[in-house]
C-alpha cells in the first residue's frame, strides 16, 4: 500500500527505517484485521521525526523499539514499522499521504495542526477507540486540553515545552535586580529593562521571523486578550489584545530588542554572549548555555502567569484499518515509563505528572516543568496555521512603522475572518 508513495517521496527524502517484525506474516497498514484476536498478524506504520541530533539517533531508535517490544507483549504478531520524516514541510507530506490512503497509522502532531487535521476528517478520535475506562488522570490538565477539539480527544500527549524568561544574573545585579526575586509582571520587567537599556544592553530577545506562538501570541495572552474565542469570535483586535500589539511596539521603539528583530530568526547568541538582560526561550537555551560554559543565568516564571508551550502528541489516522490497535499503541507510547525514556533523551517535559520525576536531579528542568500549567498550546482552531503567516506580516509591518498597532490588529482580524 505504501510502495508507490515511498518510491516517489520517502526514499527521495532519505527516511530512516526501523522495522520490528513479529512472528508470522503481516499485512501493510490499512489491510489489517481490526476487531480480530491478539494472535492475528497486523502491521502498524508509525511516522516519527528527528527529535534528537544525528549523534543520538541510535538512542532514539532504541526508545521507539522498546515501545514496540512492550506492545508485542500483548500482540505478539504485531509488526511495528517506524519511518522517520523530516520536520520541514511535514504538514503537506502528511496530508498528501493521508488523502491517498497511503499514510501512516500513527503519526506526530502539535495542537494547531491537530485541529486542522481533525477538521479534515483524517484523525480518529482516540477517546472513542480507547473507551470510557481509559485513565487520563495522570496527564497534566493543560496537555489534555491541548489535544481536545470539538469535545473529542484526538491524540495522547508525549511531551510538553514551556517558553519563559531566562535572565543574565550578572547584568541583573549590575542594574540592581535580584536573581531571587525575578519579575512576574510586565511592570516589574519593564522597570529592569529600562535600566538594562541605559547600560547599553538589550532587554530581551524578539525573533520576528519565528512563529507567532513565540512572538505576538504571548503578548496578547499576557495582556488579557486572545486570538479566537468561543463561537469563533475573533478577538485578536479586541481592546485587551491590542494592548499586546502596543507593548511589542513600545518595547521595540525603546530599544528592548535589536533593530533587526523584525526579521530575526535566532537571537539566542545575544543572550549566551551576555548582550541581553533576558531571553524568551525554552529548554533549548539551556543546552546552548551549557555548551558555552555559561552559568550566570536564572529562570523566571512566565510574565503575567501565561505563556506558550507546545504539546507534542501521537494521533491515529481515521483511514487506518487498525484504528483500535493503533490507539492502543499510542497509549503504550505515551505511558509513564516510555515518556520517561523519550523525554530524558529529548530534553522535553513529560505530559504525565508521574514521569516528571526524571528531572528530580535537574533543578532547571524541574522548574520549567512547574510552569506547564501556565502554557497555552497555541490557537486551537483549524485555520490557525493557515492565517499565521499573514498575521505575522502585520506584526512586521507594524514594527517597520507602516501600520499602527490598532491598524495592524484590525487588518489581522480581517485576514483571520477571511480564512475562517
Amino acid at each position: 500500500m505504501f510502495k508507490k508513495f515511498r518510491l516517489k517521496s520517502l526514499l527521495l527524502l532519505a527516511l530512516s527505517l526501523v522495522m520490528l517484525t513479529g512472528c508470522g506474516g503481516g499485512q501493510k497498514s490499512g489491510k489489517g484485521n481490526e476487531g480480530g484476536s491478539e494472535d492475528d498478524a497486523f502491521t502498524l506504520t508509525v511516522w516519527v521525526h528527528p527529535y534528537v541530533g544525528s549523534d543520538a539517533k541510535e538512542a532514539q531508535n532504541k526508545v521507539f523499539e522498546d515501545m514496540a517490544v512492550e506492545f508485542k507483549e500483548t500482540y505478539p504478531n504485531a509488526n511495528v514499522v517506524f519511518e522517520e520524516i523530516p520536520w520541514a514541510n511535514r504538514e503537506e507530506k502528511m496530508l498528501a499521504a493521508l488523502s491517498t490512503d497511503e499514510g501512516p497509522d500513527v503519526f506526530y502532531l502539535i495542537p494547531d495542526m491537530m485541529t486542522q487535521f481533525a477538521e479534515k476528517g483524517v484523525l480518529a478520535p482516540l477517546d472513542e477507540s480507547l473507551g470510557k475506562d481509559f485513565d487520563y488522570s495522570d496527564f497534566t490538565e493543560t496537555s489534555i486540553e491541548a489535544v481536545t477539539y470539538n469535545d473529542h480527544i484526538y491524540g495522547l500527549p508525549i511531551l510538553r515545552e514551556v517558553q519563559t524568561m531566562f535572565y543574565n544574573t550578572t547584568i541583573l545585579e549590575e542594574i540592581g535586580g535580584d536573581p531571587e526575586n525575578l519579575p512576574t509582571t510586565w511592570a516589574e520587567f519593564n522597570e529592569l529593562a529600562d535600566k538594562a537599556v541605559e547600560k547599553g544592553y538589550y532587554a530581551r530577545t524578539f525573533e520576528g521571523a519565528n512563529t507567532l506562538n513565540a512572538t505576538l501570541y504571548p503578548y496578547i495572552w499576557q495582556a488579557g486578550g486572545d486570538i479566537i474565542g468561543e463561537d469563533e469570535e475573533i478577538l485578536i483586535n479586541s481592546d485587551e489584545s491590542v494592548k499586546g500589539w502596543e507593548e511589542i511596539m513600545r518595547q521595540y521603539k525603546a530599544g528592548y530588542f535589536p533593530e533587526d528583530s523584525i526579521t530575526a530568526a535566532d537571537q539566542a547568541p545575544l543572550f549566551v554572549e551576555g548582550k541581553s538582560l533576558a531571553t524568551f526561550s525554552s529548554a533549548y537555551i539551556l543546552n546552548l548555555l551549557k555548551d558555552a560554559g555559561v552559568e550566570n543565568y536564572a529562570i523566571g516564571q512566565p510574565l503575567e502567569g501565561v505563556t506558550f508551550g507546545t504539546t507534542g502528541m501521537f494521533v491515529v489516522s481515521a483511514k487506518s484499518k487498525n484504528v483500535d490497535k493503533a490507539s492502543e499503541f499510542v497509549a503504550t507510547m505515551t505511558n509513564a515509563d516510555n515518556q520517561r525514556a523519550f523525554n530524558t533523551l529529548t530534553n522535553y517535559i513529560p505530559s504525565r505528572e508521574s514521569a516528571i520525576d526524571i528531572y528530580d536531579g535537574n533543578p532547571d528542568m524541574k522548574q520549567l516543568a512547574e510552569y506547564v500549567g501556565m502554557a497555552k498550546g497555541g490557537v486551537i482552531h483549524p485555520a490557525a496555521r493557515v492565517f499565521m503567516a499573514n498575521v505575522q506580516a502585520k506584526v512586521q509591518a507594524m514594527m517597520e512603522g507602516s501600520l499602527t498597532p490598532k491598524a495592524a490588529a484590525d487588518e489581522a482580524a480581517d485576514m483571520i475572518k477571511n480564512e475562517m
